[in-house]
């Protein structure tokens, strides 16, 4: 079983043909301005199917009315503050959507589930739950979706372009602001358009995934090849500088060439002397800027190295030759564990500042009160929300 996973936010509109009165100066189309982010977590399988998705609204509270009554009931909904994927949301999708649905197809086998490197997708709840549930994950390679993420080569344009096409319908009334549920039954009308099996199976085709097919990708990838060496070693002419910065070989040997025609050509000596100067310097940056961008890769190289083994918890899956699967969900629990407990030291630190600040207000003020209301529990709340926003 092969499934992959991504999600999906909605923009803007698409550009549409529409019938206007001639003889009017100026013609507009009302939109809505700035929406809030509305993430759709998708995943399809090699047979052309696809499973009921996750939608996460942006919103501290989930309103009832906010789902449709057009959706289906094995579709889930959720929502979080800034309507993003995230761990949790990762690990709910993965229980409450995936594995329920592929259980049975896989008939006790092995599910290999195809993802790009989100960090909702390799946290440590979800590897454990992958191996606990004999999924396999795979990660896609970074900046490749383009040509090998089938829902984005198969099935994602035609699904914005219906969504988008459904929306204009909406917009041309000159409504200021789009609802969520109005979005959602929209996505509803659209889904049932794009995400079918002829998209599916064109997606996993193109991609070369299924029926696997590497050669496919190559011819997708643009092939870099080296200019030819110029047929004489020393060019009679000085028009061969056709690429910026110019090649060592073909300048020194321009150079050469111009130098032999100004010497036949009437020019007074200062101007020969000066065009030979000029000649001999381009040469010389050349090569400095060459030995110049040599050291600079080198140096890239080196920091973003160091970089890597600093920060990122992936990196506890590449350079080795060979781990187990409870090294991989420690190390992940650990990175996990030290960038929470960071946070929590930063909040404490920015509390007890705050803190400070208000007792020196109040004693200011002349209140010499040795003991200190304790906060009402709204006001923790709101200390706690202040903090983070601070962030």
């Amino acid at each position: 079983m092969s499934w992959l996973i991504l999600g999906f936010a909605v923009g803007d509109t698409q550009r549409v043909y529409v019938v206007v009165d001639k003889h009017l100066r100026q013609t507009c189309k009302a939109t809505p301005g700035r929406q809030e982010w509305v993430t759709v977590i998708e995943c399809i399988c090699v047979d052309g199917t696809n499973i009921p998705p996750l939608v996460i609204f942006k919103g501290e509270n989930f309103m009832s009315n906010l789902i449709p009554q057009d959706a289906l009931a094995d579709w889930k909904f959720s929502n979080n503050s800034k309507g993003w994927s995230s761990n949790e949301h990762g690990l709910m999708w993965l229980k409450k959507c995936f594995d329920p649905n592929t259980k049975e197809k896989a008939n006790e086998q092995v599910r290999l589930l195809i993802c790009d490197g989100h960090d909702s997708h390799i946290s440590a709840a979800f590897m454990q739950h992958c191996y606990d549930s004999a999924i396999a994950v795979f990660l896609l390679l970074p900046h490749s979706s383009h040509l090998i993420q089938p829902l984005d080569v198969g099935v994602f344009s035609p699904l914005k372009a219906a969504m988008k096409s459904g929306l204009n319908t909406i917009f041309r009334t000159g409504i200021a602001r789009l609802r969520k549920v109005e979005w959602i039954e929209n996505y509803i009308k659209a889904r049932r358009k794009a995400i079918i099996p002829r998209n599916i199976l064109a997606g996993w085709r193109a991609t070369g995934l299924w029926p696997i097919d590497p050669v496919r990708i190559l011819q997708e990838i643009e092939e870099v090849t080296t200019p030819p060496p110029p047929s004489q070693p020393f060019p009679v002419t000085p028009e061969l500088l056709t690429s910026s910065p110019p090649d060592a070989v073909i300048l020194h040997s321009t150079n050469a060439s111009l130098k032999t025609k100004i010497a036949a050509a009437p020019l007074a000596t200062p101007v020969r002397h000066h065009i030979r100067r000029l000649s001999g310097i381009v040469e010389q940056l050349l090569a400095q800027n060459v030995i110049l961008r040599r050291e600079n890769t080198e140096v890239r190289a080196v920091l973003a190295a160091r970089k890597e083994r600093e920060s990122d918890k992936r990196k506890i899956l590449r350079g080795r030759r060979m781990i187990t699967t409870e090294d991989v969900v420690k190390a992940l629990e650990e990175t996990e564990a030290a960038t929470k407990d960071k946070t929590k030291r930063c909040k404490q630190r920015k509390r007890k500042r705050i803190e400070s600040d208000e007792g020196e207000s109040s004693d200011v003020e002349g209140n010499h009160s040795d003991e200190e209301a304790p906060l009402e529990p709204r006001e923790e709340e709101l200390l706690d929300c202040i903090v983070v926003e601070r962030r």
